[in-house]
């Protein structure tokens, strides 16, 4: 039996991060509303999770989480969290409005 897939994810392609630098911001702004329990960031190395982000802790919310409103979500990227990594290419998954649902994929290639 063939596995039916109801959407895909969104890819934004690579970014860059320098293995000692500090605070890169990525910001992703919708309209949507934002599920802020279940919001959340996890980075992968070979399926590994090496680092997860949730609000209050690297993912920061701004503007009136309402349906209908811009608001932005702005992660906060340490270079120094994927030191070990250098060199490799990590796989990032985003969870921001329906809890469990990968909505945005990304690749962070460490520098």
């Amino acid at each position: 039996m063939a596995q039916i897939d109801f959407y895909q994810p969104t890819s934004i392609g690579v970014t860059e991060i320098g293995a000692t630098q500090i605070n890169k911001l990525m910001p992703f702004k919708t309209t949507n509303g934002v599920f802020i329990a279940g919001s959340v960031v996890n980075v992968f190395y070979c399926k590994k999770l090496v680092k997860t982000y949730t609000i209050g802790d690297g993912l920061v919310l701004t503007g009136t989480n309402t349906l209908g409103n811009e608001k932005t979500l702005t992660l906060t990227l340490n270079g120094t969290d994927f030191s070990g990594y250098k060199g490799s290419l990590l796989d990032a998954e985003c969870t921001f409005f329906n809890e469990g649902d990968i909505e945005i994929i990304f690749k962070i290639s460490v520098k």
